[in-house]
């Protein structure tokens, strides 16, 4: 009894081809026999599907929640967009303590602190500059999140093919 090196099925003595994965039995590296005990199991099992995490609430979420506090990109991170995830958080760190730095002076200072040529017109300045664009960053990562998330998400009526074995 012959069996094919590549798929391990039964062959016929004298087939040229397998009739299960049609792969050459000729050759000099195709030749020879393949005793049945000698193939695993493991080794005729297709690797398990990759998982991608891809629940849109979740991704707006851990873009939304963290990314006000300046921890922006977590949501690409869960959607194993390592790169651009990392790049995202790095700008929203830097544009979160330059934001969030001066709210804090804000809120610290007096109101005598508020007028013309004072430090508070500096720190309103900067807050002003700073958090409009981390703001936009803001917004737009979350719904890029979301939207990633939406289109490699299955959807419940779609048809999926027979797993490989």
């Amino acid at each position: 009894m012959r069996y094919c090196p590549r798929c391990g099925g039964q062959v016929r003595q004298e087939a040229r081809f397998c009739d299960q994965c049609g792969s050459s039995l000729t050759g000099p590296s195709m030749a020879r026999k393949i005793r049945a005990d000698s193939l695993s199991p493991k080794r005729l099992q297709a690797p398990p599907p990759r998982v991608s995490h891809s629940d849109p609430r979740i991704a707006a979420i851990l873009a939304l929640g963290p990314g006000f506090f300046g921890l922006m990109g977590l949501g690409h991170i869960y959607l194993n967009r390592l790169a651009k995830g990392l790049v995202i958080l790095a700008v929203g760190v830097v544009l979160g303590v330059l934001t969030w730095i001066p709210i804090i002076g804000l809120l610290l200072l007096s109101p005598s602190d508020m007028g013309p040529g004072t430090d508070g017109e500096a720190l309103v300045s900067a807050v002003g500059l700073f958090g409009s664009v981390f703001f936009l960053l803001w917004l737009w990562q979350t719904y890029d999140a979301y939207a990633i998330a939406r289109k490699i998400q299955p959807s419940s009526d779609a048809v999926l093919p027979p797993p490989y074995y």
